[in-house]
Order: structure tokens, then sequence, then C-alpha cells
């Protein structure tokens, strides 16, 4: 009799364990993960810990719109790179991430003779050749601001991304 008066809980009972099991098994890499970084900024992480980028950047505002038919065009706002005193900046790229994976750099900035990079100040503000960009009318886009400067050995960095938008489809 006393078997008996388990029984309907056992199927409620099984869900329930199998729902804690599953939710640990995604939710523990995300907290482990979150932590590993947290302890890199920290600076507690060791010598095996992910390196903390020393460029930044301003926040990165763009959208997109129409300039012809069938003709959309990405907008982005002007910027600025923070860099640590005493480091010259080595690149920065922009790069379209459109929704489904496609990811084009539209944009690629490196030093040369003709264009050198700032000899003093930890702030670059750059001007960009072009602040509009081609783009797929009705698709969904984020911009990445990548890069790195003399500190961080070779690595670049996310150092902003836009909000998501959807260049419109038709011409209004």
């Amino acid at each position: 009799m006393h078997n008996r008066s388990l029984r309907p809980f056992r199927k409620p009972l099984l869900i329930s364990l199998i729902v804690v099991i599953i939710a640990l098994v995604v939710i523990w890499p995300v907290i482990n993960h979150t932590s590993q970084v947290a302890a890199a900024q920290a600076g507690a992480g060791g010598p095996n810990s992910p390196a903390v980028p020393e460029v930044l950047a301003s926040p990165l505002n763009g959208g997109c719109y129409i300039a012809a038919p069938s003709d959309c065009r990405i907008h982005l706002e002007p910027f600025t790179i923070n860099l640590n005193p005493g480091a010259k900046m080595v690149k920065f790229q922009l790069v379209a991430a459109r929704s489904g994976g496609l990811q084009t750099v539209i944009y690629d900035w490196r030093p040369d003779i003709s264009n050198p990079a700032p000899s003093s100040g930890s702030v670059y503000s750059p001007s960009l050749v072009s602040q509009d960009f081609a783009a797929v009318c009705g698709k969904t886009y984020n911009i990445y601001l990548q890069g790195s400067d003399t500190l961080d050995g070779g690595s670049s960095y996310n150092m902003g991304v836009t909000g998501q938008f959807t260049c419109p489809s038709t011409v209004p």
C-alpha cells in the first residue's frame, strides 16, 4: 500500500529531475565562463588567463537607410578609440555581421607611410573614408569594431558593437 501512494508523484518527480539536469548542463558552462572572465579582468586568473584588451572604444552607433530603389546603406556615427598611454594603434576593422552568420569586413585600417598611426595621445578619432557602406535591403545586421594597439600582443578584440538593426526592404 505504501508503494501505491507514491505512484502519482513518480512522473512529475522524474520530469523535474530531467529539467534540473538539463538546466545544469546548459547553465553551468555560462556561469563558469563568466567567472573566468571576471577573474581575468580582476587580474586574479593566473598566467593562463585570457588577456584583457588594452584598447577600448566609445559607443558604436549605426543604422540602415535606402539610398535609392534596391540600394541600402549602413551608416555609422563617428566614434573614438581609446588607447593606453604610450600605446600606438596597430589596426582596426569594421565588420558587418548579417543574420544567418555571414560576416564581411567593410573597413580595414592599418598604419602605413601615407596613413601613420597618431604620434601621441591616447584617444584616436578615425576619419573614415566612408561612413556609409553597402548593405542588402531587408537584412538584419550588427556592426563590430575590432582592433588592437601595441600593448595587445597582436590579438584583435571586439571594442564595440552596434545594436541589431534591419535595413528597410521597400522604398517608402
